[in-house]
């Protein structure tokens, strides 16, 4: 089972008086419980509009406060924009809508449409009215009844209002062809506005009883003694069947669009909130939240290792149920069934469905889709297996960026390798063959050497192999650092570890007059203190190095806000500007041939930063008046009780 993760959010619900509105609240606080931040419900209403005498508003705001939204109120006419604005104002990262597409012929651009375009960083989160659907089939396949109380009085409306017009006409002399173009007029309008041909045959049978009962000699009465009306009748019913067929195909074509459009809206929620995602495991929630959201049904993801199975998520509509459930037995079968065999889904008999997910290094995991009795409508599995192969296609973008970032990780490690041989190979060699030289003189000249000038070999000797061992000191630090940067990080006196430096200092350090200024009280910070000294060491053995004997150098503590500030001051030349924003960078000697000929690799600096970054410090360099250098960072104070 996964855990949640802390996700910081910023929820805000759009509400409405409509009783699916409530689905729309439950989605949110659904996610709204897997993180933390704040959740916001707001209804924007029309001008003039009484929000207190609408039942179903007041018990969706009921319900919101009670999952523990914080509900606002604005009033305007464009509704749209004013959530738009309300969102970028309180710095909303997700939106819950509802959607309940349009039962006009050509249809609206709808809110949450607009809400897109004009939100393109908020994730929207688009729910479907458990009931919308721009056309219902009237006449079913399983032979309902196609009877439509609505298109029954709106056709009895129609020809009410067109024998009332033709009324009128025939009042005022007009001759009766006027009339019948006027209840032709009124049947291809009621053929448009229903949804059933039925009831443009039936308008059109109506305009035949009343034009021939009201307005045709002998009237009141069904007799027809003119044959021309029966040609005229038959027309009249053949365009209306004809014109209702043509209507039923533009409303479903309407609908079609209409559901593409919101697959499509779908698709592109669920594509954005997964190439935002971290991680796969964060990819699986997402996916199983927008499925349970989207078909109102249990969602859950398993994994399987060694021939074990996980639930790693498991997503409901319903808050209230336990979703910490031990795997069933069936369960288990089921997925092993999917996730070893051939197939690519299966339904199992408790009445789940199990899909296949495959990544590029084979098969990932199984998703299950609780269906119940009620199975997926053709939309919905449309739309589930939509949002499976955008799964499918950010598990494998992620793969490959993995291997990418494990690529780039292989080759500036080789880099790295690669930089170090060349400089090991070029630096060490002047000391190594220094030693080398000095020591077969000595053996082989001894004799007539006078005491002073074997005194400046072994001197020179000393010097070389100091600096030797503490430049493979920090060749094995940084070589350390770059495979486990993490310290071992413990409580320690700062004073024993500035002292536990001055003891490891270049032989030219007793030219120079070190003195560590610092406060009367014992400093205590949290720091590896090996790697610490290690940093004093560098500092301390540059300072002595780019400095003239008899120079001054200083070692300051002080503390300040909870931290302690470490600095290494010298009065000597100085760092020049253009220098300073490089002297860090590893290999970096600055000046070529001053660096030369103090023997730099380019190494201490940069280990110093690489220490301190494994701390989570920064080190700087500054300025010291009126000349010279200060290297300065600080640790972070612990108190130590010096009685416990």
């Amino acid at each position: 089972m996964e855990n949640s993760e802390n996700i910081k959010m910023n929820i805000l619900i759009c509400l409405s008086g409509s009783p699916s509105n409530a689905r729309v609240i439950k989605a949110a606080a659904k996610l709204f419980e897997r993180g933390s931040g704040s959740m916001t419900a707001l209804y924007v209403s029309s001008m003039n509009e009484d929000i207190h005498s609408n039942p179903a508003l007041q018990k969706n705001i009921a319900l919101a406060e009670s999952l523990g939204a914080e509900t606002h109120f604005a009033r305007s006419n464009e509704i749209a924009l004013t959530i738009s604005e309300y969102a970028k104002h309180t710095a909303v990262t997700d939106l819950f809508i509802g959607y309940s597409p349009s039962s006009d012929l050509f249809p609206r651009k709808n809110i949450g449409e607009k809400l897109v375009t004009l939100l393109p960083d908020v994730d929207i989160h688009i729910i479907p009215d458990a009931s919308a659907s721009a056309y219902q089939p009237v006449l079913l396949k399983n032979g309902e009844s196609f009877w439509n109380l609505r298109d029954f009085l709106l056709v009895t409306g129609i020809m009410a209002a067109a024998t009332l017009l033709s009324y009128l006409f025939d009042r005022s002399r007009f001759s009766n062809s006027n009339i019948v173009t006027i209840y032709i007029l009124a049947v291809l309008i009621a053929s448009v506005l229903t949804s059933h041909r039925f009831y443009g045959f039936l308008a059109a049978v109506l305009y035949i009883l009343l034009f021939n009962f009201l307005f045709i000699d002998p009237r009141f009465t069904l007799l027809v003694y003119d044959s021309g009306y029966l040609m005229t009748y038959f027309v009249t019913i053949l365009a209306s069947l004809i014109t209702g067929s043509l209507a039923v195909k533009l409303k479903n074509i309407a609908k079609q669009s209409a559901d593409t459009a919101y697959q499509t809206k779908v698709l592109l929620d669920t594509s954005d909130q997964l190439e935002a995602a971290k991680d796969s495991r964060e990819m699986i929630r997402i996916t199983c939240g927008q499925l349970a959201n989207l078909l109102e049904r249990t969602v859950s993801f398993y994994t399987v290792e060694n021939g074990t199975v996980e639930r790693k998520a498991v997503s409901v509509w319903d808050p209230d149920r336990n979703t910490d459930e031990p795997v069933s037995e069936a369960e288990k079968s089921a997925v092993l069934s999917v996730y070893e065999g051939t197939q690519t889904e299966k339904t199992a008999e408790s009445g789940q469905l199990y899909f296949r997910v495959d990544s590029e290094d084979g098969c990932f995991g199984v998703l299950s889709v609780k269906t119940g009795k009620e199975p997926l409508s053709e939309m919905e599995n449309t739309i589930l297996l939509s949002v499976i192969n955008e799964f499918t296609l950010a598990l494998n973008n992620e793969h490959n960026r993995q291997q990418k970032t494990e690529a780039e990780i292989r080759a500036g490690k080789e880099r790295f390798r690669a930089g170090l041989l060349r400089s090991i190979s070029h630096d060490l060699r002047t000391p190594l063959t220094s030693i080398c030289g000095n020591a077969e003189n000595l053996r082989e000249n001894h004799a007539y050497m006078s005491e002073e000038d074997r005194e400046k070999i072994y001197e020179d000797i000393e010097e070389d192999s100091f600096w030797l061992k503490n430049q493979m000191e920090n060749i094995l630090s940084v070589t350390k650092l770059e495979s486990h940067p993490e310290p071992n990080l413990s409580v320690e006196s700062v004073e024993d570890v500035i002292n536990e430096s001055l003891q490891h200092l270049d032989s030219h350090a007793r030219e120079h007059t070190i003195e560590v200024i610092g406060n009367d009280e014992l400093l205590f910070a949290e720091m590896d203190p090996k790697l610490i000294t290690q940093v004093l060491v560098n500092l301390l053995n540059n300072a002595v190095k780019y400095t003239p004997a008899g120079s001054k150098i200083l070692v300051r503590l002080q503390k300040k806000n909870g931290e302690i500030i470490i600095s290494v001051e010298d009065n000597g030349p100085g760092i020049p500007d253009e220098n300073k924003p490089y002297i860090f960078d590893l290999y970096y000697t600055g000046d070529r041939e001053k660096s030369d000929s103090f023997r730099s690799m380019g190494i201490g600096l940069h280990l110093c930063r690489m220490i301190l970054h494994a701390h989570g410090r920064e080190i700087e360099v500054l300025d010291n008046e009126p000349h010279g250098a200060i290297f300065r960072f600080t640790l972070k104070n612990m108190e130590v009780d010096e009685y416990a």
